[in-house]
């Protein structure tokens, strides 16, 4: 906002019949997994990647997907290789929140064996210079210790 003022104390605009009000929130919430939890327990606990697969046409989702999107049935879970390709990167270079302090990095996206779709992940211990699209990668977990069950308790690396 160009406004650095406390958006409590700054009158509101009207625009086109419209009350426009500047507005800054910070939001603390615990949000339920619900049946997905599953994928965080098995990445906090087994360092294993888990995604869900259509039984009528056989789709595998990563991330997991409670039902298909084309047949709209259940899903079931199946256990991920953790081996796929790069398909897109780019570097970021400024930190937009505390969670990713470290700059640069790496960001990429996926396609994990069997998987319909591409996901986009952090991509570690290679040189920005040295990725190419079709690069081969593997995830790898943080320790045991360190791990929380949050997404970024694992990560990419080559797999040459």
């Amino acid at each position: 906002m160009a406004d650095d003022r406390d958006p409590r104390f700054v009158p509101i605009k009207v625009q086109d019949g419209f009350v426009v009000m500047p507005d800054r929130w910070k939001v603390d919430f615990w949000a339920s997994m619900g049946e997905l939890s599953r994928f965080f327990i098995e990445i906090k606990e087994n360092a294993r990647l888990m995604g869900m697969k259509c039984p009528r046409c056989g789709s595998v989702y990563f991330w997991p997907r409670s039902w298909c999107h084309d047949c709209y049935v259940d899903t079931k879970w199946v256990e991920m290789s953790g081996k796929g390709k790069v398909t897109v990167f780019g570097q970021v270079e400024v930190s937009l929140n505390d969670i990713q302090k470290e700059v640069p990095f790496i960001q990429g996206g996926v396609h994990l064996e069997g998987a319909r779709y591409a996901t986009p992940i952090g991509i570690k211990k290679v040189a920005f210079e040295n990725l190419y699209t079709g690069m081969p990668v593997r995830a790898e977990f943080l320790p045991p210790g360190e791990r929380t069950g949050r997404i970024r308790d694992f990560y990419f690396v080559p797999d040459e």
